[in-house]
């Protein structure tokens, strides 16, 4: 039976939220990731060495190091502006407007950066920290429409589709630039050039797919402080996030989440950040790393997509779903195993076995993996399905400790590839669902102020153990820590409390505005 039309245009109008994840990650996977940091180096590192900065060796130094402080700065001041900004769009009713207004300013940046010709290290920081600021307030935007777009008990579904659709649109795009890098020479072109087009491309990609976003998802209302406001929008920005951490006692759920976001994302962001540093530091080859990077993506979009559905009971194969996840994170690390005490086999082996074990575990997991685990599945709610996936992700720097060969690496990416995407949309899910809608912008605000701050004590704590023992073997493995304190703190979370909290929160402003 096809929808009727209130359902088509229901359905219509989340794939076009998605579809903002889609536009965004192109940035995220081809200019901050992959191309960006190492082109910055390569137009920096004359200008230091002519400074005076010593051999090319200090010079590339030196260019890393300013590089990493603008990183630090940018999301600094996202982190400091998000709260900000998404309050303000809850009061004067902007939310989508802001969004379309970062995003035309920053895909704009983005597209300038195809002006990046050797010297001009000074205009390459100014735009990569301005498109970095702008990327992150998007995404913030992007999430405080979520609880106005999807209605509760697809919550989750939604904040997976929109998790794959990042994954796959950020990877299609980067496939291609990639592509585009790589054959530079054989067509007539220089490979800066190569590079300075992949720049251009993001900036197009980003507004292209915020077109259906544009058209299709509705602007929610304003909320204005209750009895009017005396200070004007900005003033009275200030007022409603002061009130907001004033009366935290209301919000003790939310808040509970988000410290508990914050633990576990440290470890994820620590894996993300760290993989290829870790990866080189062992001796694996460039060219792996940065193929297992794309291929985590690959894998996390169908990943992504069912992780959102295992919560639903209406669904008959997610207990078949939750036997794949648990058969992947108990045979992967057997199969790495048995790859390290072959030494070095060969590429085509090594996807026949992830292949098999994979297929394996897809027929054993629909013939008896669900009806197994049916007990367990019968409980697993959100906050149990994200407990789930940080158990999984506990393997990574586990295993990591004894990785050793680049078969290994390639399978650890397949690993992560399973929770990453999930674990970060159901917690977007929860997290909506602990917030009022009516204040979606500011606690989505907060939430990704929490966000970005869960990139400190990772590459903190892996740096300060790496120099207390010279071995980046136990730097990975003290990663682990962040995983295990993220679990335990997100088991304390009551989300039936908090989300009747939420609940009496956007029943008392809308009482409040009706009195008025």
């Amino acid at each position: 039976m096809k929808p009727d039309g209130p359902q088509r245009a229901y359905r219509r109008t989340i794939v076009a939220w998605s579809l903002y994840d889609w536009a965004n990650h192109g940035y995220l996977t081809t200019t901050a990731t992959t191309f960006f940091p190492p082109h910055f180096i390569a137009i920096a590192t004359p200008a230091f060495l002519a400074a005076g900065a010593g051999a090319s060796a200090l010079a590339r130094d030196t260019a890393s190091n300013v590089f990493a402080l603008s990183v630090s700065l940018a999301l600094l001041v996202a982190a400091v502006l998000a709260p900000l900004v998404g309050t303000y769009a809850d009061i004067t009713g902007r939310r989508k407007c802001l969004l379309v207004g970062i995003t035309v300013v920053g895909a704009a940046l983005a597209s300038a950066m195809f002006t990046l010709t050797p010297g001009r290290w000074q205009l390459a920081l100014a735009l990569y920290f301005a498109t970095q600021v702008a990327f992150n307030l998007a995404l913030g935007l992007n999430s405080s429409l979520l609880p106005h777009v999807a209605r509760p008990e697809d919550l989750p579904r939604a904040s997976s589709l929109g998790y794959a659709m990042g994954y796959i649109g950020g990877g299609v795009l980067l496939a291609v630039n990639a592509a585009l890098f790589v054959l530079a020479e054989p067509i007539g072109i220089d490979r800066g050039l190569a590079v300075r087009i992949a720049f251009l491309t993001v900036g197009v990609w980003w507004i292209v797919f915020t077109v259906p976003l544009v058209r299709r998802v509705p602007e929610p209302p304003a909320v204005p402080l209750a009895h009017g406001g005396r200070h004007g929008p900005v003033g009275d920005t200030f007022r409603r996030l002061a009130h907001t951490l004033r009366d935290i006692r209301r919000y003790r759920e939310l808040f509970k989440m988000l410290v508990a976001f914050w633990f576990y994302m440290e470890g994820v962001g620590a894996i993300v950040l760290l993989a290829t540093a870790y990866g080189a530091a062992l001796g694996l080859d460039t060219g792996v790393l940065i193929g297992t990077l794309l291929l985590t993506q690959v894998v996390a979009f169908p990943f992504a997509l069912a992780y959102g559905r295992i919560t639903d009971p209406l669904v008959r194969w997610r207990g078949a779903f939750v036997a794949m996840l648990l058969w992947s994170a108990a045979t992967l690390p057997l199969l790495g195993a048995y790859v390290r005490t072959r030494g070095s086999i060969g590429w085509a082996r090594v996807f026949a076995l992830i292949a098999g074990d994979q297929l394996l575990g897809i027929a054993l997991s629909l013939l008896i993996g669900g009806r197994l685990l049916a007990p367990l599945v019968r409980r697993l709610d959100a906050k149990r399905a994200v407990i789930l996936g940080l158990a999984i992700y506990t393997v990574i720097p586990l295993w990591g400790f004894f990785l050793s060969t680049q078969g290994e690496f390639v399978m650890i990416g397949w690993l992560v590839g399973t929770v990453q995407g999930g674990t970060q949309a159901l917690s977007r899910a929860i997290y909506a669902e602990l917030s009022p809608a009516a204040k979606s912008g500011e606690f989505f605000g907060l939430y990704g102020l929490s966000e970005k701050f869960a990139g400190i004590l990772g590459p903190l704590l892996y740096g300060v153990v790496g120099q207390l023992t010279h071995n980046p073997r136990a730097s990975i493995l003290s990663v682990s820590v962040f995983f295990l304190l993220g679990i335990a703190m997100l088991a304390r979370v009551d989300v039936a409390e908090g989300a009747g909290a939420a609940a009496a929160e956007e029943a008392a402003i809308e009482a409040a505005h009706a009195a008025d």
